[in-house]
């Protein structure tokens, strides 16, 4: 073999060579995407030819208790997006754009000239609405739902809103989100380039499941009325808000709730429009029934003298020399009125709204039994109300360990000063005094309606016996004195017997958010009562703050007002007199 062909015989060596690695390295890449990346390009590949679509749930409505009466509902949508390549006449749809979605024609104009935009959403409409523009070309639609509440500002404390992104917040609506949401389907399958959906075996259905729909205790007419009242109350003392609540003392429904803040800029708000509300105005969300605690005063004085009542230390004739007021260490206690009364029974104690005769009773019934009794009754605790928000109030004054200290504390609480409750942990403990001394849980849902029409009752629910059934009905006695021949006069119904009790309570510089300590000048007025006294139907709670005229004490201010809402009551419910 010559030189010549030894080195062609070189070069063919050399080409195999090359080949062969060309070969490995491609086998190794084919190898790489195939195996080690397989699963990687197998999902994308998969991306380009499957979709998957949301099927939304439609959200549970919410009734008044008859189950006709809506509070929420929903409103279907349809999102609007322009493709400016599609539209022909970019003028003519501005126009009309403009007519439907209330929007200004120049402002649509500008959006959708850009066609070099490929997608441009512009808002959404009802449904109804949209129908005349479905054949337009250019426009596109996404169906979609928007939560309407049709009493608008309405029981808004109670019923919260729906947000932005679809979530329940506050009340009603956040407390049963889960139910109320559902659970949403999807369609996945196979699309072709453009993105149609494609019959294949491959794609899969699974159908929405609906929310349920929640029937809550409110009665329609009774919350309509008591709304009325509370503006008419806020508006004629110059408040800054107030609650009302009625609630049947032997189940725990809540057939009426009404507030109007004093801790927001505005008192009330439209859940129609919570986005309109300011950063600084968020408070107004807060229902002041369950989430913001106050000092109660002397509608708290039936509880002091429940416990002793029940530890058989006082009875309603006991008497007390009532000289004005009580030393307690370095502290004075006094009367509201600045009085000396003389010899007064526990009824007189009541019906006058004594300060040192509620000292007295807390004093015979001793610090650690007062406490024993204020937890009994569901204070410094939630009552566990099916809404979002609630807190337990504080009653940290009192608790343990006991000390010297703590006896001008245990004095102060006796009738309402030094701790805070919330008006829904007063409905339920005067409710556990209406039923003969057994205490049931609150409850704002009645019924829960599932999507098959199946449905489940919210059964009352009984935490437990506080007081005996003669405790109660004694005590009944005394308050029903109260309002026949004390403070509670101006609630008085002729024919009716109605137990009830004032109050009249300091505000704390604290309740405002002044890190201050001691009292305002300014006072929180309160009145409770049930009715009729010994077979109760109704339990009634009225609660003003930040009131800037009228009278001082809510014997002269809410009272009047108690009376006018119990007339409506015996009336509605049918309650002859006795």
């Amino acid at each position: 073999m010559n030189r010549q062909q030894m080195v062609g015989k070189g070069r063919l060596y050399f080409l195999f060579f090359l080949f062969f690695i060309l070969i490995a390295v491609i086998a190794a890449r084919l190898f790489y995407i195939q195996i080690e990346k397989h699963d990687y390009y197998s999902q994308l590949a998969e991306k380009q030819h499957l979709s998957k679509t949301v099927l939304q749930a439609k959200r549970g409505k919410i009734f008044f208790s008859d189950e006709f009466n809506l509070l929420a509902a929903n409103q279907g949508m349809e999102k609007i997006a322009v493709a400016p390549k599609e539209v022909e006449d970019t003028q003519k749809l501005a126009e009309e754009l403009s007519l439907v979605l209330k929007m200004d024609k120049k402002e649509i104009l500008a959006k959708i000239s850009d066609k070099s935009d490929p997608w441009i959403e512009i808002g959404e409409i009802p449904i109804e609405k949209a129908k005349p523009l479905y054949d337009i070309k250019g426009l596109h639609f996404q169906s979609d739902f928007k939560r309407y509440y049709p009493q608008e500002e309405v029981a808004a404390h109670v019923i919260g809103f729906l947000n932005k992104e679809k979530v329940g917040q506050y009340g009603v609506e956040e407390y049963y989100n889960k139910e109320l949401k559902g659970l949403d389907g999807f369609w996945r399958g196979i699309v072709d380039a453009k993105g149609r959906k494609i019959l294949s075996p491959f794609n899969k259905i699974q159908d929405p499941v609906d929310g349920d729909d929640l029937v809550l205790t409110l009665d329609f007419n009774i919350q309509l009325f008591i709304e009325d009242k509370l503006k008419e109350m806020v508006k004629k003392y110059g408040a800054k808000g107030g609650t009302i609540i009625v609630s049947r003392p032997k189940t725990g429904e809540i057939l009426g709730i009404a507030s109007l803040s004093s801790f927001s800029k505005i008192q009330n708000f439209n859940p129609n429009e919570y986005n309109l509300v300011k950063k600084e105005e968020m408070d107004v969300f807060k229902n002041p029934a369950i989430s913001i605690p106050f000092e109660s005063g002397s509608i708290f004085k039936p509880v002091t003298m429940a416990g002793a009542l029940e530890e058989n230390v006082i009875t309603p004739q006991t008497t007390y020399i009532d000289k004005g007021e009580v030393k307690i260490g370095r502290y004075i206690i006094k009367n509201s009125d600045l009085k000396a009364h003389g010899k007064k029974t526990m009824t007189e104690v009541l019906e006058f709204s004594l300060n040192t005769g509620a000292v007295f009773a807390q004093q015979k019934l001793g610090g650690a039994k007062f406490t024993e009794y204020v937890q009994k009754f569901g204070f410094g605790q939630k009552t566990n109300i099916d809404l979002a928000g609630e807190v337990t109030g504080n009653i940290k004054n009192i608790l343990e360990p006991l000390s010297r200290e703590k006896l001008i504390e245990y004095a102060n609480a006796s009738f309402g000063q030094g701790i805070s409750i919330t008006p829904i942990q007063i409905i339920q403990a005067f409710s556990a005094i209406a039923n003969q001394g057994q205490m049931v849980k609150p409850y704002i849902v009645k019924k829960v309606i599932h999507p098959d029409e199946t449905f489940e009752e919210t059964k009352p629910a009984v935490i437990s016996q506080v007081i005996s059934s003669e405790t109660a009905l004694r005590l009944t006695a005394m308050m029903v004195s109260a309002v026949k021949n004390g403070y509670g006069k101006k609630a008085g119904l002729e024919g009716y017997l109605i137990a009830g009790k004032t109050g009249t309570a300091q505000v704390p510089w604290a309740y405002f958010g002044i890190q201050k300590n001691g009292y305002s000048d300014k006072t929180i007025q309160s009145f409770i009562n049930f009715a009729p006294a010994f077979n109760p139907e109704f339990v009634l709670f009225l609660k003003m703050e930040g009131q800037t005229k009228g009278p001082r004490f809510s014997a002269d201010s809410l009272a009047p007002i108690a009376k006018e809402i119990n007339q409506y009551l015996f009336t509605y419910f049918g309650i002859p007199p006795e």
